[in-house]
């Protein structure tokens, strides 16, 4: 048990310390500030090939795209590195809010960012429409997230735009990706 662990928690770290540069990165250049990179997609994700842990075979087995691994890494975050996200609690001073185009929701229960399929809209397609449409097909049913019950957006009240939902993974799901089994299936979700 204590070898899938560390594997796990060597596997995510990189994969986050992934992330966090793809988020800082998609900051940049929506500002405007000065980066190396001229897309998130120029920032290479980490090798999984030889990689033993149950996030690199779940990377492998499914074929996961960069998009997909971007939308998985923000929906466990808040789980395992919440404060990784707290760069989206910036302010438009101009409107004194948050920026909409952020997304994410806030908890009474939690003090952190959770982020939501408007977050991933932010971070994968910016102003690019096309990008952002085909972010939907990673919420069908059809796709592998929701077959597998790997994670889902949570279906927001009938007035609020569909990518408002928050990304939740599966209380299964966190359970492989941390300690390696299924500890938490039996538990009730209110997700």
């Amino acid at each position: 048990m204590k070898g899938i662990i560390k594997k796990n928690a060597n596997a995510l770290t990189q994969e986050l310390d992934w992330l966090a540069k793809v988020i800082d990165t998609s900051i940049k250049l929506y500002f405007k500030q000065e980066t190396k990179y001229e897309s998130i997609y120029d920032i290479a994700p980490p090798d999984m090939t030889f990689d033993e842990s149950f996030y690199a075979e779940i990377i492998k087995r499914d074929q996961t795209s960069v998009p997909e691994r971007i939308v998985l890494l923000l929906a466990l975050a808040p789980h395992v590195k919440p404060e990784m996200l707290d760069v989206f609690f910036l302010k438009n001073d101009k409107f004194e809010k948050n920026f909409t185009e952020f997304g994410g929701v806030k908890d009474s229960k939690c003090n952190g960012f959770i982020p939501t399929g408007e977050t991933a809209a932010f971070i994968l397609a910016m102003n690019n429409l096309e990008s952002r449409f085909n972010l939907f097909n990673l919420f069908c049913e059809d796709h592998y997230f929701g077959k597998r019950n790997i994670l889902h957006i949570v279906k927001p009240k009938s007035f609020e735009p569909y990518l408002s939902g928050a990304l939740i993974i599966s209380l299964e799901y966190l359970s492989y990706l941390t300690v390696g089994l299924s500890k938490f299936t039996a538990v009730h979700s209110d997700y």
